[in-house]
């Protein structure tokens, strides 16, 4: 196996996910190696979906081409960073408590590949923005189907997961807000 066959993956995740999935099952260091640079455009695409779902109506408005497309990049590239790991973290944190096997990268790594679909989310906002939420909800079954078929689970117990994933993370940032407003730096 070779970089240019995850990379041909990372769009063949997109028709045939289940055979992506299956050679995510290899954790070696080898395998995770080669996978490495789609990793991180996977990321990076998915931050540049992030950062258009969450720019408000009219906010680009005021700037030139040049100016959004640093904008895009720029806010797409934290994006993209913070998300991988915290979602991440939360989703291996959340995988090893139901009793998943791997370890903490290959949660990681179905994460990236489960966000492919997002490479339509500049096309899709675009045409119109709430289209958004189309390879939004496609990234998510993917993300159910990729840890159904990477640590062998029902897709009830991979959703559980998803949606545990969700939940640990909101709580954990309503205690951080919590404890900011406490201490008079709340969040305005």
């Amino acid at each position: 196996m070779n970089e240019g066959a995850w990379a041909r993956r990372a769009v063949r995740v997109l028709a045939y996910p289940r055979e992506v999935f299956e050679a995510l099952r290899d954790d070696s260091v080898e395998s995770a190696g080669e996978r490495q640079d789609v990793v991180v455009a996977l990321a990076f695409v998915g931050g540049v979906a992030a950062a258009l779902a969450t720019a408000s109506a009219g906010a680009l408005d005021d700037l030139d081409a040049l100016e959004t497309f640093v904008w895009i990049f720029a806010t797409g590239f934290a994006y993209g960073f913070i998300g991988y790991w915290v979602l991440g973290w939360g989703l291996s944190f959340v995988v090893e408590r139901l009793g998943g096997s791997g370890s903490r990268r290959r949660a990681r790594h179905v994460l990236a590949f489960a966000l492919a679909p997002l490479v339509l989310a500049l096309p899709a906002w675009l045409l119109f923005p709430p289209l958004l939420l189309l390879p939004g909800l496609w990234m998510v079954s993917l993300l159910v189907l990729g840890l159904a078929v990477v640590q062998g689970w029902s897709y009830g117990k991979s959703a559980s997961a998803v949606v545990l994933t969700v939940i640990w993370l909101s709580s954990l940032a309503v205690c951080v807000l919590g404890v900011l407003a406490l201490l008079g730096r709340g969040v305005e």
